[in-house]
């Protein structure tokens, strides 16, 4: 039998074989739900908690469950894998699953953590079978894997493989692979501050990568990459924008002397995370890049980051990228719209019949010629009516308004002088 079952987090399917045990199972889901507190830090607490994020997947070859090692079966759908750490499971297993995906701070890596004199360092997480193809291990540099059995095994943090007889022969500290220079190990995150959120203290690399991207953005292909960075680095430092905005990322970095920032997304995005970093007065110890994603991508153009990136399977090379990339100091500014007032408008009206009548006056005054005194003589009587006539209408609207019925009694008068003294 089939139930489905929706938690706070994520939307279950449960399988059973009976009735009995989907009571048990459900039961179970409820008494840990007790203890969890959904509050401001409710994101906060999923994206820390080490919890498996799973999906229903298939396989073009044979995949075998990391919970009772047997092969997932199916049309459609084979079963069920972690975005994060590749984990493998049948629907009817995955609630058996224990909570061990990729780490994200000290306390997730729990009694495997390394200490010595030089302070606490991280050793391999290992992940059993399910190998790529033509895998080789590290140590004997021969096949890896098999399409048989669970076999062999695959460090989630600097990929390396090894067969289980070549295990004990690996280092036990973790170097982190080819992107260590863009990663916070979870031994940095090993503090809370006063609100519920994970801080880094006492960061341990120079300059860390923050990844904020839009799953929104390039019609949901944002989703595609943000399971990519989660696999690449540690799931702590990769956040999706339409969950909780950019200031959840951003104060788990405002430790950090400098870092780096990655934006997936487009234009508005980029902004977006502009304006969080003038808030939070981060803007002098970060440096932001962009990747490309649906449209509207000029700044990244600019930047020389092309016009578009679609293809995730290039992310390990765009790290490597930014890595490389220099600094260029861009200014932002923003422009300001308003209106002017209604009331200013006769005024202005009446400075031009004013400036109309003196240019005609100077002309009959100063001209020699009797068709230019003529033709100025009919102009000036024109602009004489039309500004009776705009006098009156100023008038009518200017009669709750004492200030500019004073001012235009102050310029009929003006123009009065000028009339009577030609």
């Amino acid at each position: 039998m089939e139930e489905e079952v929706i938690t706070p987090f994520r939307k279950l399917m449960l399988c059973a074989e009976s009735r009995k045990e989907m009571e048990d199972w459900i039961g179970a889901l409820k008494s840990v739900q007790k203890w969890e507190t959904y509050e401001a830090s409710l994101f906060n607490m999923e994206h820390f908690s080490g919890m498996h994020n799973w999906y229903a997947c298939s396989h073009a070859r044979p995949t075998f469950c990391n919970v009772c090692r047997e092969a997932l079966s199916g049309v459609t759908s084979h079963g069920l894998s972690c975005e994060v750490c590749k984990f493998k499971a049948h629907k009817r297993c995955a609630v058996r699953s224990t909570n061990t995906c990729k780490w994200t701070t000290l306390a997730s890596i729990g009694n495997d953590i390394m200490e010595d004199d030089e302070g606490v360092s991280m050793p391999h997480q290992w992940l059993e079978g399910n190998l790529p193809v033509s895998a080789k291990c590290v140590v004997c540099d021969r096949n890896c894997g098999s399409v048989r059995r669970l076999q062999d095994w695959r460090c989630l943090w600097c990929k390396a493989i090894v067969h289980s007889s070549c295990k004990e022969q690996m280092g036990k500290a973790c170097p982190l692979g080819q992107c260590r220079v863009s990663i916070i190990p979870p031994t940095t995150l090993n503090s809370i501050d006063s609100d519920g959120f994970w801080k880094a203290t006492s960061p341990s690399c120079t300059s860390p990568l923050l990844v904020l991207c839009n799953s929104k953005s390039g019609d949901n292909q944002g989703v595609k990459f943000l399971r990519k960075f989660k696999q690449l680095l540690n799931p702590a430092q990769v956040f999706d924008l339409m969950n909780g905005g950019p200031q959840l990322g951003l104060r788990v970095f405002q430790k950090f002397a400098t870092f780096r920032i990655l934006v997936c997304g487009g234009d508005g995005s980029v902004g977006w995370v502009l304006s969080e970093l003038d808030k939070l007065n981060l803007h002098k110890q970060c440096q932001l890049g962009v990747l490309p994603l649906g449209t509207g991508n000029d700044l990244a153009r600019v930047l020389g980051w092309g016009g578009l990136c679609d293809d995730d399977a290039q992310l390990l090379q765009i790290l490597e990228k930014l890595e490389r990339a220099t600094t260029k100091m861009l200014d932002r500014w923003s422009v300001m719209t308003y209106e002017l007032p209604t009331k200013l408008y006769p005024m202005v009206h009446i400075t031009q019949y004013a400036d109309s009548v003196a240019s005609h006056l100077t002309k009959i005054l100063d001209s020699d010629k009797h068709t230019d005194v003529i033709s100025s003589a009919k102009f000036l009587c024109g602009t004489v009516n039309d500004f009776v006539a705009e006098v009156g209408r100023a008038y009518e609207r200017a009669t709750e308004n004492k200030e500019e019925a004073d001012a235009m009694a102050k310029k009929v008068c003006v123009c009065a002088c000028v009339f009577l003294r030609a």
